[in-house]
């Protein structure tokens, strides 16, 4: 099948926008195949006719939500529309409401007004408790202090609840090296940065700060993510997530049928 797409890059998480009507039934297996042949971390649907709509609507792969491919896919609806906006609300999968995207003062920057943790649970494996951040579609489990280990990884997502993405984040002092499982493809991706990730550390961490504004920024492998979480009565009102993002051109590409 020939696919109209076009590759972004929020802080190094490759993502290949698809804008080909697929069915949904169809995307998981195609975007497995496109990920291969152009190399990104993940793939997401865009809803071409939607651009020009107040609400213009990205589906992921998996149906899950990810920060980064929402702040890549806002720039890109905004450049568009050609509207001059400074920021616009995108419908995403994964995310109950809404999300707000704005737009930086540099041509390729973005920041997404992120949905916030759910709550938190704990998880058990290999002599370890680590704390379960629950979101809209995607759990993280955040190991402190911890070295990036394939086997401690697995051990994590075999003993965390099963949701549409689940990620475990490595963290030593301000990095964070992210693995993310998104059920519904299958797949296990050491990805560059992860946008939800860092909102999940950024609450955890702001848990014992004082009410007020807060900054946030984690090194990541592919690049820097800047997190602000407002905390208010001595729990997280909102957070927003940002950094650079570049598009690239649109090409169309073969895969194979599924």
């Amino acid at each position: 099948m020939r696919l109209r797409t076009l590759l972004a890059d929020p802080a190094g998480n490759l993502t290949a926008f698809v804008l080909t009507p697929v069915h949904a039934a169809r995307r998981a297996a195609l975007a497995s195949a496109l990920m291969r042949i152009c190399g990104a971390e993940q793939a997401a649907f865009i809803d071409e006719a939607s651009l020009l709509s107040p609400l213009p609507r990205m589906e992921m792969m998996g149906g899950e939500f990810c920060g980064n491919a929402t702040r890549a896919f806002g720039l890109y609806a905004a450049r568009r529309r050609a509207r001059g906006e400074k920021s616009l609300l995108v419908s995403v999968s994964g995310a109950r409401e809404p999300v707000l995207v704005t737009l930086g003062p540099g041509r390729d920057e973005a920041a997404a007004r992120m949905p916030l943790p759910l709550g938190e649970a704990e998880a058990a494996f290999m002599g370890r408790c680590a704390p379960i951040v629950r979101m809209e579609g995607i759990s993280h489990a955040v190991l402190l202090d911890e070295a990036p280990s394939p086997a401690l990884a697995e051990a994590a997502l075999a003993a965390m609840p099963p949701d549409d993405a689940q990620g475990v984040l490595f963290v030593q002092g301000e990095r964070m090296t992210p693995l993310v499982y998104v059920a519904a493809t299958g797949t296990r991706v050491w990805e560059s940065s992860c946008g939800s990730g860092s909102v999940a550390l950024a609450w955890l961490l702001g848990k014992a700060l004082p009410d007020g504004e807060h900054a946030f920024s984690f090194e990541e492998p592919g690049g820097r993510l800047h997190v602000t979480l407002r905390l208010q009565g001595g729990r997280a009102v909102s957070a927003q997530m940002g950094g650079r993002v570049t598009l690239g051109a649109e090409r169309e590409i073969d895969v194979p049928e599924p």
